[in-house]
């Protein structure tokens, strides 16, 4: 199964910046299980199970813990803590992504979980995630999961791409988190509706605000151009685009297909 450990990586370095001289539980288990010795975070949440950080690594390790894994007993943890109101925030959105997420991995794996997945309906658990905390890295997140797999089923509806417009024009969080949201509507604009002007402009937006991983910059500003002059047919902004990857980039592998494209473009210039 999937696992996904960014949450909990956060979490403990929140709980460092809090902890005294002394190393705190919190801090020691949310770090072994960051660092997947599901052992240690299972030791540690026993000796300490009035911590809330203990409740969501032990359903956690039930999750993803290979060697001990118990998937319903996980999951039935992270709903209980999902959903008590006396948990700090942080927690519970978390509880409630990794829930929902293996949930719905589940479901897309029948033919190992058979209808195991169905218990909780992941889709209504991203939608509580919205609302509890709009803006911010849980809901991008929560919305992300959720909008792909709607915007990749056969019943896609001009709604679910509405939905994503609307989330990025409405994000009141740090606007920095929003390029995975215009990758995604990248990628389905062009491959359910081979929309490349609209694809390209997400790209341009994504870019723009700064992907995390250097690899996809350079790999957007590229395809920036190449959508521009190839799909969209807009030359004086594709050269824009591919100039700036020359500058940027001299030496990667697709430098020279770049000049190659600028030079044909010059080329269709002096025929007119």
């Amino acid at each position: 199964m999937v696992k996904s450990t960014w949450g909990v990586v956060l979490l403990a370095a929140a709980a460092m910046g809090a902890a005294a001289a002394e190393e705190a539980p919190a801090v020691k288990l949310l770090r072994s299980y960051s660092q997947m010795n599901y052992p240690v975070a299972r030791k540690l949440a026993e000796e300490h199970p009035e911590l809330p950080e203990s409740r969501l690594v032990s359903g956690l390790c039930d999750l993803y813990d290979r060697a001990n894994q118990k998937i319903e007993a996980g999951q039935t943890k992270l709903m209980e803590l999902f959903m008590d109101q006396s948990v700090p925030l942080r927690y519970r959105l978390q509880a409630g992504l990794s829930l929902a997420r293996t949930s719905q991995l589940m479901k897309q794996r029948r033919d190992i979980y058979g209808t195991k997945g169905d218990k909780y309906d992941h889709d209504e658990i991203y939608e509580k995630i919205l609302k509890l905390a709009p803006g911010t890295q849980a809901a991008r997140d929560a919305f992300f999961y959720m909008m792909r797999e709607h915007m990749e089923s056969p019943k896609s509806s001009e709604e679910m791409f509405n939905r994503v417009e609307q989330f990025i024009a409405d994000f009141k969080g740090d606007r920095k988190l929003l390029p995975p949201i215009h990758l995604l509507a990248e990628y389905e604009y062009i491959n359910m509706r081979k929309d490349y002007r609209t694809a390209v402009r997400h790209l341009i937006d994504g870019y723009e605000l700064g992907f995390a991983n250097p690899s996809e910059d350079r790999s957007a500003l590229f395809r920036i151009g190449f959508f521009l002059y190839k799909k969209v047919g807009d030359l004086p902004l594709a050269v824009k685009y591919f100039n700036e990857y020359l500058k940027k980039y001299p030496f990667s592998a697709q430098a020279v297909v770049a000049q190659r494209f600028l030079n044909e473009i010059k080329a269709k210039g002096k025929q007119k």
